[in-house]
């Protein structure tokens, strides 16, 4: 995630103290009121929406067809409200790497950061129970998991699996057919 945030934020390494200023403005405004949740930070519109969120979650768990959203699918769909907590955990413990301006390692531990994970969790919760009757989070969720596995290289779950399973009814009535033909081979054989 540190790479990723880096160069989607645009923090910048240097000694200069107009770029240390404003590495340091910029981890401040991104935290304050967690506006690096939204897509759009300045009129904080989209909500949970936000790219960074999508690429930490393909680059963890959906790298290719055999990574673990992929294979252990189940687990992933739709995207799990405690996966959106821990990426959001995540990238706010990046930002916060840059909060003196300049990166300074700090170790992502749950001793350390349980508690962001606690607030960004009970933050989707409340989410969910405001925005209940569209159903947001829910349609957040499954995007999340759909990109994911469009990322990749695998089709939707319900593409895949609905595609599998429809049965046309012409084929229902070619079974009906051929019960008829097979009752009447029988009915002619019995009177022989």
């Amino acid at each position: 995630m540190h790479s990723l945030t880096v160069s989607f934020f645009g923090f910048w390494t240097s000694n200069s103290n107009n770029v240390i200023r404003q590495n340091r403005d910029l981890a401040e405004f991104l935290k304050d009121g967690a506006v690096f949740a939204f897509k759009d930070w300045e009129s904080k519109s989209g909500i949970y929406k936000m790219e960074l969120l999508q690429l930490g979650i393909n680059v963890m768990w959906f790298a290719n067809r055999h990574d673990e959203g992929v294979v252990h699918h189940k687990y992933f769909d739709p995207m799990p409200i405690e996966v959106i907590a821990l990426v959001l955990t995540a990238i706010e413990c990046c930002i916060n790497e840059w909060l003196q301006g300049l990166k300074e390692d700090i170790k992502f531990t749950s001793a350390t950061y349980g508690i962001v994970y606690h607030g960004h969790l009970g933050s989707l919760q409340h989410f969910d129970d405001h925005t209940a009757p569209y159903k947001l989070l829910e349609r957040i969720c499954t995007n999340l998991h759909d990109l994911a596995r469009f990322h990749a290289g695998v089709d939707t779950l319900t593409s895949t699996s609905s595609s599998a399973s429809w049965i046309s009814d012409a084929v229902f009535k070619d079974a009906i057919q051929e019960y008829r033909l097979e009752e009447q081979d029988d009915v002619e054989a019995s009177e022989l």
